[in-house]
């Protein structure tokens, strides 16, 4: 058996595309929530900064509300209101024009005016962001109090940088564990279709009853066990079949051979002077032939039947027409029995007529040959709803219950010696049933020992 490369089997191609898939969909939740986190980040800040903003605004409004004067006392007790309560937001305030700082001694990495008022700015250096917040408000003398807001970024970046490194090592890790599960998991899924592998190359012609042992899940993998099993159980009856039908017909066909072969090595003995002995030969050869080309054109037909797509050249038949032919024909060249035809209503069948007819034949010449002499052979028919029977009634020797069901098995005979007596194959009833199958239909046969035989060919309309 070919090694298949790594890549190349099916069991690492689906933990591929397994762990491929989980993967993709770990990134992109991730991504999802690195996106909904930076953005709730981003807004959370500037929303402190707006609300440390209010809180300026509302106590310089205080004492601009109790006093018209703003001096430097006032305006650095508001910053210290305001740093206490985050170190991370810093204050500049220009009034009038002078500017008051929250911090000392901590170098921004970009500065913007204090005079441009209503501005934001999301400002990101090597390592830290800033966020910039300017507004502005009157004083009662009508200068300007400038104010600006300053958040440092560096803890919410710290957190947000965190979870990305989280986040990419979890993405790392699932994706070696989604690679090691679905490489478990598909060989264990793969294991039946490796042990059809390895039980079809065990199976040849010689060991056709080998079977693919059966799974004990009712899936996909168990259902194409329980198919291929039953294919090979059909395959191997058909072997059956073929090599017990061709040992048959190698035995049907060294009997004649034989004959043929005796008589010639008569006729050569004794030479050809002996006219006793030469009609004797030659008919018996000539007798022998027929039998071998007879036989020979049932296994054509029944080759043909099984080998192709047999097609019926169906057409509208009158059949109570057709079966009045056939007893008129049979009553010409057999003077020996009674031939009746009853129960006949007028109706049409689509059938091909042609191996319709054979059938009949086939049916009618077994009558004869297990018929005594001045018994009756009835020829009817029925029609019903979907379907039609044509019935062939004898008064025979009869057929054993227990020989019945292998009747349509070729080259069967019921007994021997009775064939002996009356010649034939045991094809015909099988050539029966192949025509009757190939118009859908069914053949039933009902028979009692020393009373007689009915066979019904049961044919739809």
């Amino acid at each position: 058996m070919k090694k298949f490369s790594f890549f190349n089997k099916i069991s690492t191609k689906i933990a591929m595309s397994f762990s491929f898939t989980f993967v993709l969909t770990l990134l992109v939740l991730n991504l999802i929530i690195y996106i909904s986190i930076t953005t709730h980040t981003n807004t959370l800040e500037r929303s402190l900064v707006i609300a440390r903003k209010e809180v300026i605004l509302g106590e310089v409004n205080n004492i601009l509300s109790d006093s018209s004067n703003l001096g430097e006392s006032e305006i650095l007790n508001i910053i210290d209101k305001v740093t206490s309560h985050r170190d991370q937001i810093y204050v500049n305030i220009k009034f009038p024009n002078k500017i008051y700082q929250s911090f000392k001694k901590i170098s921004l990495p970009y500065t913007i005016d204090i005079d441009q008022i209503g501005e934001y700015h999301f400002i990101k250096s090597k390592k830290n962001r800033f966020f910039y917040l300017n507004t502005m408000v009157k004083a009662p003398s009508g200068e300007n109090i400038y104010i600006q807001l300053i958040s440092d970024l560096k803890s919410s970046d710290s957190l947000i940088d965190a979870l990305t490194s989280t986040m990419l090592l979890i993405d790392l890790v699932g994706f070696i564990l989604s690679i090691v599960t679905g490489v478990v998991f598909a060989k264990k899924i793969l294991k039946p279709i490796n042990s059809i592998a390895d039980t079809a190359e065990l199976i040849n012609l010689h060991n056709l009853n080998k079977r693919i042992e059966t799974s004990n899940h009712d899936d996909e993998i168990g259902r194409l066990i329980k198919v291929i099993n039953n294919m090979m159980e059909r395959l191997e009856h058909s072997f059956e079949n073929q090599t017990k039908f061709i040992s048959d017909a190698s035995h049907e066909l060294r009997t004649p051979l034989s004959i043929i072969n005796g008589y010639v090595d008569l006729l050569n003995q004794w030479g050809i002077d002996n006219k006793e002995l030469t009609e004797e030969a030659l008919s018996s050869i000539k007798e022998e032939i027929f039998n071998m080309t007879d036989l020979m054109e049932k296994l054509l037909f029944i080759a043909r039947e099984e080998n192709t797509r047999y097609k019926l050249n169906l057409m509208d038949v009158d059949i109570p027409s057709l079966l009045k032919r056939v007893c008129k024909e049979f009553k010409m060249i057999d003077t020996k029995h009674i031939y009746l035809v009853h129960n006949i209503p007028k109706f049409y069948g689509l059938i091909d007529e042609k191996l319709i007819l054979q059938a009949i034949r086939a049916i009618i010449e077994n009558s004869i040959k297990y018929t005594p002499k001045n018994k009756q052979i009835t020829i009817s028919c029925k029609k019903e709803d979907s379907h039609f029977k044509i019935i062939v009634s004898d008064e025979g020797l009869g057929i054993p219950k227990k020989d019945i069901p292998k009747l349509f098995n070729r080259f069967y005979r019921v007994d021997e010696t009775r064939t002996k007596d009356t010649g034939g194959n045991g094809l015909g009833l099988s050539i029966v049933k192949s025509i009757v199958d190939m118009h859908n239909g069914h053949i039933f046969i009902d028979s009692e020992v020393n009373k007689g035989t009915t066979v019904t060919l049961k044919l739809p309309m």
